[in-house]
């Protein structure tokens, strides 16, 4: 088993926290719309906590949003990837990747770990 997660002091670029200029559900609803075309079951959705839980076999994620401002939402992920045969950062990234690049069609992207 394998987690990654994202975060503002992240060394790898696609590791470090995204920001866009939209909202909490604005970024929410093009998310699961992403999680929805890749067959995610979404367990559950915490808009107190700004958490969103999906799976799918072997393959668990939580998509942390935060609206810092009006104008300044961020997107973290926390994967955890069960394989024996590793390739698991690889998946990590592919879907990190997928996820921002919807997200940054539809909003302007921000910058990366504006937070430090």
């Amino acid at each position: 088993m394998a987690t990654f997660e994202t975060f503002e002091n992240a060394k790898d670029l696609i590791f470090q926290t995204h920001y866009y200029k939209a909202s909490y559900e604005q970024i929410k609803k093009v998310y699961l719309e992403y999680i929805d075309k890749l067959g995610h079951t979404v367990v559950s959705i915490n808009d107190d906590y700004c958490e969103i839980y999906s799976e799918v076999p072997r393959f668990t994620v939580v998509a942390k949003i935060i609206q810092q401002d009006p104008l300044e939402t961020s997107i973290d992920f926390s994967i955890i990837i069960e394989s024996l045969m590793g390739g698991g950062r690889k998946k990590a990234e592919q879907f990190i990747d997928g996820a921002l690049k919807l997200i940054e069609g539809s909003y302007e992207f921000k910058g990366v770990a504006l937070h430090k």
